[in-house]
């Protein structure tokens, strides 16, 4: 039987040995490695880890990675890779078991990809289930105009940053509550960067009469194309979906006047008063998955 670290694989033969990913294999990797994102084991604590599995001869033949999020605290999110030429020889099964007895807590893994993406068809081989479903997200500037605008939408700029950043929070918790509880300290994760990462300009809010924001488009510039996320303060907001139909309006107009084409949303089909204002905008795109994944037993 093969020893501790070592799992021998149901085809050609493999025998495996996993040790921990060091800086080094990150300096030296092989170019498939940058498939995924990687860095060296315990980077943060024993809830983030990362390792490779060897051939016989030494040379690495997958890399594995696990942690957990500042921001929720129900599962873990994995990600693993194999060298091209030894894929469908159950390499990545072996890593996934191995990965599985990393796990500093008994959860569940999660991971996500684009329908068609290999990650996504490994996962469910592995016995993964649907979570949440992002639907396509590119949105052309043009169609802003199925949407009707409102007033009463203030830039961003003209927003205390703070109440911004409350809003941000208080959307994000209530929109994951269902599918991905937050964790205690998502507060802090959610709201880092998030003045450097925002276009204030572009950013629209929806306030009541004392100032306070009920909706809001918060519109990242940070990335090309900018990627737009929106939703309402609280669940249970009266005319939520004209609020959020009215700051998006508000948001893509600005984009527009400045010249862009278009812009991504970020968002999920159980976003109530977002989903259907999505729909008006004839998204195009790929649908996106987002899964877990029970651990090897």
């Amino acid at each position: 039987m093969p020893g501790p670290g070592r799992w021998r694989a149901e085809r050609d033969d493999i025998a495996l040995r996993f040790r921990p990913l060091t800086e080094r294999d990150l300096a030296d990797a092989p170019g498939w490695l940058g498939e995924i994102d990687l860095r060296a084991d315990r980077w943060r604590d024993e809830s983030t880890r990362s390792v490779v599995a060897q051939g016989e001869d030494g040379a690495i033949l997958a890399a594995g990675i696990v942690w957990t999020s500042h921001a929720h605290d129900d599962r873990y999110w994995a990600d693993v890779v194999v060298d091209p030429a030894r894929r469908r020889a159950r390499i990545g099964t072996a890593m996934f078991r191995h990965l599985s007895g990393l796990r500093a807590r008994d959860l569940p893994f999660m991971t996500r990809g684009y329908v068609d993406d290999p990650r996504l068809a490994f996962a469910f081989a592995l016995g993964a289930r649907t979570i949440q479903v992002v639907p396509p997200a590119r949105i052309e500037l043009v169609r802003r105009t199925a949407l009707r605008p409102l007033p009463g939408i203030a830039p961003g700029t003209e927003v205390p940053m703070s109440a911004i950043e409350d809003a941000n929070a208080s959307f994000y918790q209530w929109i994951h509550a269902s599918w991905s509880p937050v964790s205690p300290e998502f507060v802090a994760a959610v709201n880092a960067g998030l003045k450097d990462d925002l276009d204030l300009a572009s950013t629209a809010v929806a306030v009541d009469g004392q100032g306070r924001p009920r909706a809001v488009a918060l519109v990242y510039g940070d990335t090309d194309p900018p990627v737009v996320c929106a939703e309402t303060v609280r669940p249970d907001e009266p005319d939520g979906e004209r609020l959020v139909e009215g700051c998006l309006r508000a948001a893509l107009d600005a984009l527009a006047e400045r010249g862009l084409a278009e812009v991504e949303f970020d968002g999920h089909v159980t976003d109530p008063h977002l989903l259907p204002n999505w729909a008006k905008l004839a998204p195009s795109g790929r649908w996106f998955l987002l899964v877990e994944v029970p651990p090897a037993r």
